[in-house]
Order: C-alpha cells, then sequence, then structure tokens
C-alpha cells in the first residue's frame, strides 16, 4: 500500500477523523492518528499542538485544524500510516495515549 504526501494547509485546512486515537512517541509528541472518511485513507498528523476537549478538536503544529467524530477505534489504514511513518521518523517507541488525553491528560 503507498503512503503519500499530503496536500498543504492552505489546500485543506481542516480533516474530519472517525475511528481516531491519539498517539505518543518516545519524544512525547502526540498525534492524531484516524481514518479520514472524505479522501478515503489512513493518516497521521503533525505533533498536536492544542486540544479542545469538550469540541475532540485539535490545532496542529501545522496549523491544521482536526475534528474527531465518533469513539476512539483502531483503523487499520491509519495504523499502516503511522507504522510507516515511526519507520521514516525513527520512533523506536510510542503508545496510545487516547484515554489519557481524554481525562485531560
Amino acid at each position: 500500500m503507498p503512503i503519500w504526501a499530503t496536500a498543504p494547509v492552505g489546500e485543506a485546512p481542516s480533516i474530519v477523523l472517525i475511528t481516531w486515537r491519539i498517539l505518543q512517541t518516545d519524544t512525547d509528541e502526540r498525534h492524531f492518528v484516524g481514518y479520514n472518511l472524505v479522501d478515503r485513507e489512513g493518516r497521521v498528523s503533525t505533533p498536536i499542538d492544542q486540544f479542545d476537549l469538550a469540541t475532540l478538536t485539535g490545532r496542529t503544529c501545522s496549523g491544521r485544524i482536526y475534528q474527531l467524530q465518533g469513539r476512539p477505534g483502531v483503523d487499520a489504514d491509519a495504523m499502516y500510516v503511522w507504522n510507516a511513518w515511526c519507520r521514516a521518523n525513527g520512533v523506536l517507541r510510542w503508545e496510545n495515549v487516547t484515554s489519557k488525553a481524554l481525562a485531560g491528560q
């Protein structure tokens, strides 16, 4: 399965993710990882800059806005992209911190 670059933030300023999680790398960066229903693709965000628990909306370091819909979950396409992203960026360890993030931690 190929991995491709995403559209610039100016072309796609916001993305809705379903079947999403928040994953944290061994360098303490947190990322949204989920399924982009509009473009039908697994998605990994740049590091999360701000996250609003009340609206499940977050802004990443790129300036893109992510809206999380539905319940957290695991999407196979998103995990394929996450694992490829981890290899490309030298991430050796990561953890699922979705529950912590939803608890405001």
